[in-house]
């Protein structure tokens, strides 16, 4: 009788706690057969538009090479979980989300495939004022200034984006290479060199909070990646 109370005793320690419960499970789906459509739902299934604060497991379904997914935030461009433009497969990230509004998007395609939502308590905008008082007048934007290159041989780089925030930018690229050819993709743009091309071309673009990648078409292992911020 001893030894059956003993061994009820151990199996109820063994038996694991409560507490111990796995992290909700959020999952993303972008492309479908190439379609121009993004979702993250919630462990129920559901379109996701609101979360406490805490730790989840993303489970992103990431189905065509030309469209990524890309969660990021609260209120900035810091990168939570991404896949790569050319990558196709299921991917699975552990997050920790705080309060405030959070962002999943293609970047290639962020005019059109992008979506939002909120964690924890969001702070509401202040009620508009019932003047117009004439705005101050504010200093043009100067544009940023960029460089890029591609060749000789197996070399691609693009230098002067430590620290961007969105707004205008002007991009001289120096394509030096018959075989690769310089190809910016992010959110709003897409603007690339001929692969035959050299020679030296100046882009004006507008950037937006995101992240850019910049290739070569021919070699898509040739490539590099920077993040704009709000």
């Amino acid at each position: 009788m001893l030894r059956l109370l003993a061994l009820a005793a151990f199996a109820a320690l063994a038996l694991p706690s409560a507490g111990s419960a796995d992290n909700p499970v959020l999952t993303g789906d972008v492309g479908p057969n190439d379609a121009f459509t993004i979702a993250l739902k919630d462990a129920s299934g559901a379109n996701l538009t609101h979360l406490d604060p805490g730790t989840y497991t993303l489970v992103v379904h990431d189905h065509s090479a030309i469209h990524d997914f890309h969660l990021f935030g609260p209120g900035t461009s810091a990168t939570v979980a991404t896949t790569e433009v050319d990558f196709v497969g299921d991917r699975t990230f552990t997050i920790t989300l705080v309060d405030g509004t959070y962002t999943f998007a293609c970047d290639p395609h962020f005019t059109v495939m992008k979506g939002t939502f909120t964690v924890g308590t969001v702070t509401t905008p202040p009620s508009p004022l019932t003047t117009n008082p004439e705005p101050t007048p504010q200093p043009p934007a100067t544009a940023a200034k960029l460089s890029a290159s591609v060749g000789p041989g197996a070399h691609i780089a693009l230098r002067g984006a430590g620290s961007l925030s969105a707004g205008k930018a002007v991009i001289t690229v120096k394509d030096a290479s018959k075989t690769d050819n310089f190809h910016l993709v992010g959110p709003g743009v897409s603007k690339s060199t001929g692969v035959a091309f050299t020679g030296t071309v100046k882009w004006s673009v507008v950037l937006r909070a995101g992240r850019y990648t910049f290739r070569s078409d021919r070699h898509p292992k040739l490539r590099g990646s920077f993040v704009v911020a709000a």
